[in-house]
């Protein structure tokens, strides 16, 4: 597999447009029977098969003639699973459901947007084996990290004191590793991997933990050049605020 890091290297060859291959290959369809039956043993079968297409597309979508720089990927990827964390929320109010039937705490910021706070996308976030941060950071100590509970907290508090302000998306990653707002990756991305999540019928409520795969195996891709614990903060970083704000 090809290395990404800071210097950019060439990506690996990924899938084309996942939007053209749906039930137009008489073999997709197998495959989500296979995947139906597979799941009934192993519940996370489908998350992990869809990060692996996830991966390869967003490897896709970045490439360039220089290649993809590894921080991009990983925020690409994080900002997406942050937002997914709260999408599924963000649905069921557009239709009718009220914050308080929902588990959620809704704050308009001085900038004008939503910011959303609760368990429920917390433990879609952070508060579950399979959240995103917790697959990142199983995926950044596995690489030799010491990456801590603390570290979550204290990222978690310093976004919850930013609500609102201009600062709310300001990274703090070195000049060399920084990378673009996390709502912008978000907003750009998000349509091509749902479509690759659509595919394979991932369901709402799993798409961030679909996600979290991508981000392991984008993290076990740039090993050897972008230090674990650097990849696990941009991770954390960008995934804690996509996953409290609305994008437009």
């Amino acid at each position: 597999m090809a290395i990404f890091g800071r210097k950019k290297v060439a990506a690996p060859a990924g899938p084309s447009n996942p939007s053209n291959n749906n039930d137009k290959h008489p073999g997709h369809a197998a495959v989500l029977h296979h995947l139906r039956a597979e799941e009934q043993a192993d519940p996370g079968v489908r998350e992990r098969l869809a990060g692996a297409v996830i991966f390869d597309l967003a490897c896709q979508l970045l490439n360039s003639e220089r290649g993809v720089r590894m921080e991009d990927l990983l925020a690409m990827l994080a900002s997406v699973a942050g937002h997914a964390c709260i999408a599924p929320f963000l649905t069921r109010l557009a239709v009718g459901a009220t914050p308080e039937q929902l588990g959620l705490t809704v704050v308009k910021g001085n900038d004008g947007r939503y910011y959303f706070f609760g368990d429920p996308p917390n433990r879609l976030l952070v508060e579950s084996s399979d959240s995103v941060i917790s697959l990142a950071f199983g995926a950044a100590q596995a690489l030799g990290a010491r990456v801590t509970v603390e570290m979550i907290g204290d990222e978690m508090a310093k976004v919850a004191k930013r609500v609102g302000g201009p600062d709310f998306e300001t990274l703090d990653l070195p000049p060399e590793h920084m990378t673009d707002r996390p709502t912008e990756w978000a907003r750009v991305f998000r349509g091509k991997l749902t479509e690759a999540l659509d595919l394979y019928e991932v369901p709402p409520m799993r798409r961030a933990c679909a996600i979290g795969y991508a981000i392991q195996k984008a993290m076990d891709a740039g090993r050897d050049s972008l230090d674990p614990m650097m990849a696990a903060q941009i991770v954390l970083q960008c995934a804690t605020r996509t996953a409290k704000v609305t994008l437009a």
